[in-house]
């Protein structure tokens, strides 16, 4: 699959928070910056430990048989790594790289990161490919919380009938939306793109 067919199946058909429930909807009550600042900091964490697992389960793990040890080997190396790297930035940087690193920091133990980097690593892509496939599950992943935010906003505003209001509207309307991108499917992306 080309690089183009990982990028739009990493967003739309395997959206990390849609397709495999991963992590919540960060950001909210954020100022504009704030999400964007949130969105990179995603991003670069999450190109960051997928390439981690993928050089651990590709040149370590996978020789020696022990790729079902993937999970243990994530929480002993790559976490610590990750966060000593966010601590790092964090100490250098002034204003929005101290910010960025700061996000990047607290995403780092989040179920997301792990499933992305997890996902990415034991697709069998090459290390290209799992780097834009788990940089493409972030923008994804923002994607989705922009847009959930966005019908949360109007559902408050909308005159739903006592039952649905709150929660059982939204997850409706998650579910939708689910259901709408996961129409993109491989396949289509596969004959789109190549």
């Amino acid at each position: 699959m080309s690089y183009l067919g990982i990028v739009v199946t990493s967003v739309f058909a395997s959206n990390a928070l849609l397709t495999y429930g991963l992590g919540s909807v960060p950001g909210r009550g954020e100022e504009k910056g704030g999400r964007t600042i949130s969105a990179l900091a995603l991003i670069i964490v999450n190109a960051l430990a997928s390439s981690l697992l993928w050089a651990l389960h590709s040149f370590v793990l996978s020789p020696l048989k022990l790729a079902s040890l993937d999970i243990l080997f994530f929480a002993l190396l790559v976490v610590p790594l990750l966060k000593f790297l966010g601590k790092a930035a964090f100490r250098s940087g002034e204003g929005r790289l101290s910010r960025l690193a700061a996000k990047a920091d607290d995403l780092v133990v989040g179920s997301l990161v792990f499933g992305i980097a997890l996902i990415s690593s034991n697709s069998g892509y090459s290390f290209p490919e799992a780097l834009a496939a788990s940089a493409a599950s972030g923008l994804g992943y923002w994607f989705a919380a922009v847009i959930l935010e966005s019908i949360r906003e109007r559902l408050e505003l909308s005159d739903l009938p006592r039952p649905f209001r709150g929660a059982p509207a939204m997850l409706i309307s998650a579910g939708l939306l689910a259901l709408a991108l996961m129409g993109v499917d491989s396949a289509f992306v596969k004959g789109m793109a190549g």
